[in-house]
């Protein structure tokens, strides 16, 4: 064998060796660091995937509890009203009137409700709704509103002046009284009503005959009207 073979095969047998020992390195790095790192990463994923899960059923336990009315009368005049709201994630609407289920409604394709609720009685009245799921035992009850039914008109007592009565003065005072919470309005004018209900205002005069329109309207939208006829003279 020649002294150029040798060299050559001594070159060949340090490249295995260095080969050898390269993949050894590669080998331990692997077992030691690099099954680490992907432990490290592998939890890392798995972290992230539990977030967008719990997040995700967060989000939907808070849908599943919204329901409200946005649509009621604080007063009425008549013993029926509508009652108007949403819900989200519920199928069924049960209307309750002073603690009695008074009536029921499937929502089919809206989460949005409205439906006519009767026989309120007089005085205060507290309406409520509860959305259900059909397969489910979940529910979720609004808060309580408070509706005041009155049907009869507003007391409306005029004290002075008297009707059809003449007056040399160019000016008159208007005085009565009403219910507690009603408006008045003289000649259509808004006039203030004390906490006992007594109005009273200053209305000018035309010379000849003269109408002053005095009407009531309380917070359930009943009303009463007067209608007084006054005649200025001058002296």
């Amino acid at each position: 064998m020649g002294r150029l073979e040798q060299t050559r095969k001594k070159q060949l047998n340090n490249t295995i060796y260095f080969s050898l020992f390269i993949l050894i390195l590669v080998v331990i790095f692997i077992l030691t660091v690099g099954i680490k790192i992907l432990l490290n990463t592998s939890s890392f994923v798995a972290r992230i995937s539990e977030k967008k899960t719990n997040t995700t059923l967060k989000k939907n336990q808070n849908l599943i509890e919204d329901v409200d009315i946005d649509s009621i009368p604080v007063a009425t005049n008549s013993s029926r009203i509508f009652v108007g709201g949403t819900v989200v994630n519920f199928d069924q609407v049960e209307f309750y009137l002073n603690g009695d289920l008074v009536k029921e409604s499937s929502l089919l394709s809206s989460d949005g409700f409205i439906e006519e609720i009767g026989d309120l009685v007089k005085g205060q009245n507290e309406v409520f709704v509860i959305g259900k799921l059909k397969d489910s035992d979940e529910e979720k009850k609004s808060k309580i509103f408070t509706v005041f039914y009155k049907s009869d008109k507003p007391k409306l007592d005029i004290k002075e002046p008297q009707d059809n009565s003449k007056t040399s003065n160019l000016e008159i005072k208007i005085m009565g009284e009403t219910d507690k919470e009603t408006y008045i309005k003289v000649n259509d004018l808004p006039v203030v009503v004390d906490a006992q209900g007594v109005f009273q205002t200053m209305v000018k005069l035309k010379e000849g005959e003269n109408k002053i329109a005095i009407i009531a309207q309380d917070v359930a939208g009943n009303s009463e009207e007067k209608i007084l006829i006054l005649t200025y003279e001058k002296d």
